[in-house]
């Protein structure tokens, strides 16, 4: 390796690390407004509540724009900047937040019309608890409008990352979750589920405002266009479709889980809701931070037919299931106690933890094809072919819905019978886009690399037992926050240490490559 790829790996590694600070510290405030909500309403009926009005507007939101939105605007606004220059560009941002803008505020009125039917359709148990239905649609008209804001934001994420500039994009989650926590630690229940509601909606606000400045700076001014004609929005519109529907996985999988998971009682919903929360957290720290870095690139290298592209697509698959699955083998030793810490204070009950943590083992089997969908999606919308994403996730809603019924109907399993089928559509999705992706651009995935993926398996599953022999001396340490907080760190270093010494002896070549730089630079 030459000494410029070795500072271009390293000024890259310092980007996507910058990336994933910002991210990691947004995901873990809002971890903290999740554990300060689970404080106030504990796992119940009002949890449920508050938790499925919040839910609804984003599935709405995904499935209606959503991941549309980057993957169609990021790589035409790009085409626009290097065939047409930077003011058409604009100009087309403009068409395309207007257009969009238009389309957002549609779907928030038809929401919040329809918003009874809308919680009668999704959660059908909630018409067993008398007022249920009813509050839970109060909330969603509150929060319905929050979808506008949020496609105005995604929208300037695009632009500025167009522009090299990831790292306002990556901050302005934490912006939102501030406001919210904020909201909680001062004025906590004192206007009940709705003020929650409300200060959601001026978080989800302050996403979009906080990147203005920083618009204005790279020359964005909003002007009013609206052109449907224009090549740039027929082509987002070609590619709209399958890329939406490519991105209805993850909504449809918790269409699929409230539904069946409002019939297990009350505080089901809540249940795999904060469990699912603390997977994407922890999945999304890394993987957002990869794919956000490298789709504008892969955009790039797209074009003709080059070895760069499955280089890159290759190296971000690589080291997204290395991270992993050290995370993975953590979550899956250590679940329970992971919620206990997080959540079991206030009203959430030890035997809350006990159901959220049965969730979050079951999801953590997921966690690898997880990361792998988000990287590999981004490579495929990346040569503007939404349609292998949109036929395996259409794959994977089926997978998903035939294992919630079976493990929930005849195995009954509960709430972690819908985790697990979660995690089995998500590795199901990941396997077919793996083969996939080697029929667009070959060499991608070839046999070193599955080698390679075979050895990161074997040294998780040598973490796993690392963790779970650990931990059964250092549940003997006690109960409470902060013990059961070092019975984590008791475990986990141990694990980490395991995981990083088989990945060495084996030869992993993301270790290895990591090692070869760190010898160089020394």
């Amino acid at each position: 390796m030459s000494e410029q790829e070795i500072k271009k790996d390293t000024k890259a590694a310092k980007t996507i690390s910058v990336m994933a600070v910002i991210i990691f510290l947004a995901k873990a405030m809002g971890l903290l407004r999740e554990t300060l909500v689970a404080g106030l309403y504990g796992q119940g009926m009002e949890s449920d509540m508050i938790n499925t009005a919040t839910q609804i507007p984003l599935l709405f939101f995904d499935m209606v724009l959503g991941v549309a939105i980057l993957s169609t605007f990021v790589p035409i606004f790009n085409k626009y900047i290097e065939n047409y220059g930077k003011e058409k560009a604009m100009d087309f941002a403009n068409n395309f937040t207007t257009i969009v803008g238009f389309i957002a505020m549609a779907a928030a009125v038809v929401g919040m019309i329809f918003a009874e039917p809308l919680v009668k359709l999704m959660v059908p148990g909630y018409a067993d608890v008398s007022g249920k239905v009813e509050q839970t649609a109060a909330l969603l008209r509150i929060l319905f409008p929050s979808i506008v804001f949020t496609a105005s934001a995604y929208i300037a994420v695009g632009v500025l990352q167009s522009f090299g500039e990831f790292t306002i994009p990556s901050l302005i989650s934490v912006v939102s979750n501030g406001v919210m926590i904020l909201y909680l630690i001062l004025f906590g229940n004192k206007y009940g589920l709705t003020g929650v509601a409300v200060s959601m909606l001026i978080a989800w606000i302050m996403q979009l405002i906080v990147q203005i400045p920083h618009l204005i700076k790279f020359g964005f001014r909003y002007k009013f266009r609206f052109n449907i004609k224009e090549s740039g929005i027929k082509e987002a519109a070609l590619i709209a479709l399958p890329v939406l529907i490519s991105s209805w996985v993850q909504p449809l999988c918790n269409v699929i889980n409230m539904s069946f998971g409002s019939s297990l009682g009350d505080g089901a919903v809540s249940a795999l809701n904060w469990a699912n929360k603390i997977y994407i957290i922890m999945v999304g720290v890394f993987a957002y931070a990869i794919t956000n870095f490298i789709f504008p690139k892969l955009s790039r290298l797209s074009v003709g037919d080059n070895n760069e592209f499955a280089d890159m697509t290759r190296m971000s698959v690589g080291y997204i299931i290395l991270i992993i699955g050290m995370v993975s083998a953590l979550f899956l030793s250590l679940s329970r106690p992971i919620i206990s810490v997080v959540f079991e204070h206030g009203e959430f009950t030890a035997e809350s933890a006990k159901i959220t943590g049965t969730a979050l083992f079951y999801y953590s089997f997921g966690m690898m094809g997880y990361a792998v969908c988000e990287v590999l999606n981004k490579s495929f919308y990346a040569l503007s072919d939404g349609k292998t994403p949109m036929l395996t996730s259409l794959i994977g809603i089926i997978v998903n819905f035939i294992m919630a019924a079976f493990l929930i109907k005849v195995l009954k399993m509960g709430v972690g019978g819908l985790a697990l089928a979660s995690a089995v559509s998500s590795t199901t999705i990941a396997l077919c886009l793996m083969f996939m992706i080697n029929r667009r651009r070959k060499g991608v995935i070839n046999l070193a690399f599955v080698i390679n993926v075979i050895k990161i398996v074997i040294c998780t599953a040598a973490a796993f037992v690392t963790a779970k022999g650990v931990d059964i001396f250092a549940v003997k340490l006690g109960t409470g926050t902060i013990i059961t907080l070092i019975r984590l760190c008791v475990c986990a270093v141990p694990s980490c240490i395991v995981y990083v010494l088989a990945a060495y002896v084996l030869k992993v070549a993301e270790v290895r490559s990591v090692a070869e730089r760190f010898l160089k630079r020394g």
